[in-house]
C-alpha cells in the first residue's frame, strides 16, 4: 500500500511540475466596464487675465536726488488703475554699484558711504507718487547728501497676491520679479 501511495504521489509531482511550464496564452478580452463613479467637487474657476498675478513694475533709469531722496509717479491713471493701486502693496528698490537694494533699508553707495531711506505712497484722484526719504547717511554733515541711483523700480502687487506669496524674500528683487513671472509687458515708465 506505501508502494501505490509513493507511486501516485510520485506521478502527481510529475504532473504538477510539467503543467507549469508551457507558453503562455493570449490574452483574453476586457471584461464588461463598471459602473460610474461619482462626480467630483468643481475645481477653483482662477483668476481672470492673462498672468494671473496683476503685479506692475514703475520704474525709472538713472536719476539724481533731490535734497537726498526722490520723488517718482504716475499721472493720468484710469479709474481702474486708481482702483487696483488703492488695495496694492509697494515694494520699492534702489539700483546702486549694480545692486538691488530694498526699502525701507540702507543703500551703498561706490564712494563707500551709505544711506538708509524709507517711502511713503500717496494716491490722489489719478496721480500716484512715491516720495522716498533720506532717514540717516554716513557722509555726516546737516543735510543729506545727493546721490546718483542707477535705477528705481517700485514693484505694484494687489495685496492677495502679496499675502499668498509669504514664503517669497520680498526684499530679494530678483526673487520678486520671478515669483511674480513680471515682464517688460508689466513696466509703467514713471513720469515724475
Amino acid at each position: 500500500m506505501l508502494k501505490k501511495l509513493m507511486v501516485v504521489a510520485w506521478l502527481g509531482l510529475i504532473g504538477l511540475s510539467l503543467g507549469c511550464d508551457g507558453e503562455k496564452g493570449d490574452v483574453g478580452p476586457a471584461g464588461p466596464a463598471g459602473p460610474a463613479g461619482a462626480v467630483g467637487p468643481k475645481g477653483d474657476s482662477g483668476v481672470a487675465g492673462q498672468d494671473g498675478i496683476g503685479a506692475r513694475e514703475l520704474v525709472t533709469g538713472q536719476v539724481n536726488s533731490t535734497n537726498g531722496g526722490y520723488t517718482m509717479g504716475k499721472n493720468n491713471l484710469t479709474p481702474a488703475d486708481t482702483v487696483a493701486l488703492a488695495s496694492s502693496v509697494v515694494i520699492v528698490f534702489i539700483k546702486s554699484q549694480n545692486l538691488w537694494w530694498a526699502l525701507p533699508g540702507k543703500v551703498d553707495f561706490s564712494d563707500s558711504t551709505s544711506t538708509t531711506f524709507n517711502f511713503i505712497t500717496l494716491l490722489r484722484r489719478n496721480q500716484f507718487f512715491i516720495d522716498i526719504r533720506p532717514v540717516s547717511w554716513t557722509d555726516g554733515g546737516d543735510k543729506a547728501p545727493e546721490r546718483v541711483f542707477q535705477s528705481i523700480r517700485a514693484v505694484i502687487i494687489p495685496s492677495e497676491k502679496f499675502r499668498r506669496n509669504a514664503e517669497v524674500d520680498w526684499n530679494n528683487y530678483e526673487e520678486v520679479v520671478s515669483t511674480l513671472g513680471l515682464t517688460d509687458k508689466d513696466i509703467i515708465k514713471a513720469d515724475l
